[in-house]
């Protein structure tokens, strides 16, 4: 015949905020980390390749011309130069057969990069602004190994979104609880006070935790947690349930209770705190 439960303990808020923050935060990693791998760091290979161009390769090949027609002759049928995709991954859509940017192939572009310490700069800033691009490029080359990088670390931030969400629905379906005669932790383990040796308080005031040592059917010693922050919590206005099944637990238990010993430096503190007490009450007095 199965007892009533006495005080029963749901999963907290606090673990449910917890918990739904925990995937939002991994999921959001995992998110960023895949652009990056198909996306973004394509483009910043875009971006570097283009201002490579614009302010190395450039400037270098305009020396060589002496007009402006023969400049635009090259420019408008010179193809961009590419590394390979190992070294350099581009964009899916980019076209590797184009040529440089009509920008570069006018007469004043040609005078700028000849005639102008930052010729090139100005121009680039001219055709980031029409690309929408930032001034400043990446530092760097992303390689197909930086890449694959990325999809590992999606992979493993979406495998703990996996592992959050599973212990999470666990959680939910579970309840630590007393009845007349037991503790039932969150588990389903029913452990009888009968059946208690020792309980380690330890962090019981700190973090809401305790451990207990029991004696199973068998005879051996086993443990099993009371957790009041994943289960009841201490809200005064919710009644306090993990605080009230602990207490319940302690009232119908016989054994050892492993609690922080007082430090004599402590002691010491509080019979001075007392002394001043009494010196002030008879000084009043």
């Amino acid at each position: 015949m199965s007892e009533n439960s006495v005080i029963v303990c749901k999963p907290s808020q606090w673990i449910k905020i917890r918990a739904i923050l925990i995937i939002l935060m991994f999921g959001v990693f995992a998110c960023l980390f895949y652009t990056d791998g198909t996306v973004g760091y394509r483009e910043k290979n875009e971006h570097f390749l283009f201002h490579k161009l614009f302010t190395g390769i450039a400037p270098q090949q305009a020396d060589r011309f002496e007009s402006a027609d023969a400049w635009k002759a090259f420019v408008v049928s010179e193809k961009i130069p590419l590394m390979s995709e190992e070294e350099c991954p581009l964009p899916a859509d980019f076209d590797k057969e184009q040529v440089w940017p009509d920008v570069l192939a006018t007469s004043e572009s040609f005078e700028k990069l000849k005639n102008e310490s930052d010729g090139a700069a100005s121009i680039w800033r001219v055709y980031t602004g029409e690309m929408g691009w930032d001034f400043e490029p990446s530092e760097k080359i992303y390689d197909q190994g930086k890449l694959n990088m990325q999809f590992y670390m999606a992979g493993i931030c979406g495998l703990l979104v996996l592992v959050v969400l599973f212990l999470f629905v666990r959680t939910l379906t579970r309840s630590m609880k007393v009845t007349e005669t037991a503790y039932i932790a969150p588990g389903g383990t029913k452990v009888p006070f009968t059946s208690m040796r020792r309980i380690d308080a330890r962090k019981w005031d700190v973090k809401g935790m305790a451990m207990i040592d029991y004696e199973d059917a068998s005879g051996a010693m086993k443990k099993v947690k009371v957790d009041g922050m994943i289960y009841g919590q201490f809200k005064e206005k919710d009644g306090q349930p993990a605080e009230r099944l602990y207490e319940y637990i302690m009232e119908h238990f016989k054994g050892e209770v492993i609690e922080f010993e007082k430090s004599d430096e402590d002691s010491e503190e509080e019979e001075n705190i007392l002394a001043a007490d009494e010196k002030k009450n008879s000084d009043e007095a």
